[in-house]
């Protein structure tokens, strides 16, 4: 099947989301920074450096759950084209 996906266009939640999953990932690389910044000059033993660890999982994660929430659904077909959905 080569057929392509036809998505809806975004609105505007999903725009949002978008934008949102942008600026996380964006705050993940000052997070990443400041994590090796510390894991370089205090070593794991210092509190901010396992925080800073957090704070980049967060952001990563964060991105990633916003950016698959900015996805728009595919098309479903019409009713009369499903095949064996009706109850026979």
């Amino acid at each position: 099947m080569s057929e392509d996906i036809v998505r809806k266009p975004r609105h505007i939640g999903h725009k949002i989301a978008l934008v949102c999953a942008v600026l996380c990932g964006l705050l993940m690389l000052p997070a990443a920074i400041a994590f090796f910044w510390f894991l370089y000059t205090r070593g794991m033993a210092d509190t901010w450096t396992p925080s800073m660890a957090a704070a980049v999982a967060f952001f990563g994660c964060c991105a990633g759950v916003l950016y698959a929430t900015s996805v728009p659904q595919p098309v479903l077909p019409p009713m009369d084209e499903v095949d064996g959905e009706q109850g026979s």
